[in-house]
Protein backbone atom coordinates (compact mmCIF):
# COMPACT_ATOMS: atom_id res chain seq x y z
CA UNK A 1 0.00 0.00 0.00
CA UNK A 2 1.90 3.25 -0.90
CA UNK A 3 1.10 5.69 1.74
CA UNK A 4 0.81 9.32 1.62
CA UNK A 5 0.57 12.12 3.81
CA UNK A 6 0.81 15.93 3.61
CA UNK A 7 2.91 18.16 6.40
CA UNK A 8 1.25 21.21 7.32
CA UNK A 9 3.52 23.84 9.03
CA UNK A 10 2.35 27.11 9.47
CA UNK A 11 5.42 30.13 10.28
CA UNK A 12 5.34 33.33 11.60
CA UNK A 13 8.89 34.63 12.91
CA UNK A 14 10.76 31.17 13.71
CA UNK A 15 14.07 32.48 11.99
CA UNK A 16 15.75 30.36 14.67
CA UNK A 17 14.04 26.83 14.47
CA UNK A 18 12.56 26.93 10.74
CA UNK A 19 15.62 25.31 9.07
CA UNK A 20 16.14 22.77 11.71
CA UNK A 21 12.14 21.53 12.04
CA UNK A 22 12.43 21.38 8.02
CA UNK A 23 15.48 19.11 8.20
CA UNK A 24 13.28 17.14 10.71
CA UNK A 25 10.31 16.38 8.18
CA UNK A 26 13.41 16.00 5.49
CA UNK A 27 15.67 13.05 6.97
CA UNK A 28 12.26 11.26 8.28
CA UNK A 29 12.30 7.51 7.18
CA UNK A 30 8.86 7.30 5.63
CA UNK A 31 9.63 8.76 2.57
CA UNK A 32 5.97 9.23 0.98
CA UNK A 33 5.60 12.33 2.30
CA UNK A 34 5.12 16.28 1.24
CA UNK A 35 5.45 19.37 3.36
CA UNK A 36 3.43 22.69 2.32
CA UNK A 37 5.06 25.01 4.16
CA UNK A 38 2.84 28.28 4.87
CA UNK A 39 4.74 31.78 5.67
CA UNK A 40 2.63 34.23 7.43
CA UNK A 41 4.55 37.04 6.47
CA UNK A 42 7.35 37.02 8.56
CA UNK A 43 9.60 40.15 9.12
CA UNK A 44 12.44 38.17 10.06
CA UNK A 45 14.51 36.18 7.60
CA UNK A 46 12.04 33.18 7.75
CA UNK A 47 11.45 33.64 4.19
CA UNK A 48 14.88 33.43 3.17
CA UNK A 49 15.23 30.32 5.12
CA UNK A 50 12.55 28.64 3.59
CA UNK A 51 13.52 30.20 0.46
CA UNK A 52 15.92 27.77 0.34
CA UNK A 53 13.98 24.81 0.85
CA UNK A 54 11.66 26.09 -1.74
CA UNK A 55 12.97 24.05 -4.52
CA UNK A 56 12.51 20.91 -3.04
CA UNK A 57 10.59 18.12 -4.58
CA UNK A 58 8.67 17.55 -1.97
CA UNK A 59 8.45 20.99 -0.40
CA UNK A 60 5.16 23.46 -1.48
CA UNK A 61 5.76 27.24 -0.36
CA UNK A 62 3.06 29.43 0.29
CA UNK A 63 4.13 32.85 1.02
CA UNK A 64 0.69 35.16 2.76
CA UNK A 65 0.43 38.52 2.01
CA UNK A 66 -0.71 39.57 5.26
CA UNK A 67 -0.53 37.61 8.92
CA UNK A 68 -3.58 35.49 9.18
CA UNK A 69 -2.66 33.09 11.51
CA UNK A 70 -1.77 29.89 12.33
CA UNK A 71 -5.08 28.65 12.18
CA UNK A 72 -5.99 30.06 8.94
CA UNK A 73 -2.95 28.59 8.01
CA UNK A 74 -3.58 25.29 8.63
CA UNK A 75 -7.38 25.23 7.16
CA UNK A 76 -5.32 26.65 3.90
CA UNK A 77 -3.08 23.85 4.45
CA UNK A 78 -5.79 21.33 4.14
CA UNK A 79 -7.87 22.54 1.53
CA UNK A 80 -4.50 22.60 -0.81
CA UNK A 81 -3.76 18.54 0.29
CA UNK A 82 -4.15 16.15 -1.71
CA UNK A 83 -3.51 13.11 0.49
CA UNK A 84 -5.40 11.25 2.56
CA UNK A 85 -3.92 11.74 5.21
CA UNK A 86 -2.47 15.53 6.59
CA UNK A 87 -0.10 15.92 9.95
CA UNK A 88 1.06 19.00 11.51
CA UNK A 89 3.63 20.40 12.78
CA UNK A 90 4.91 23.87 14.23
CA UNK A 91 7.19 25.81 12.92
CA UNK A 92 9.48 25.54 16.55
CA UNK A 93 8.83 21.43 16.74
CA UNK A 94 10.82 18.54 15.54
CA UNK A 95 10.45 15.18 14.53
CA UNK A 96 12.61 12.23 15.12
CA UNK A 97 13.82 10.11 12.23
CA UNK A 98 11.66 6.79 12.79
Amino acid sequence: MNVKVDIILPSYNKEHYIEETINSVIKQSFIEWKLIIIDNCSSDNSKKIINNFATHPKIDVIYLEKNMGASFSRNLGIRRSNSKYIAFIDADDLWGSE
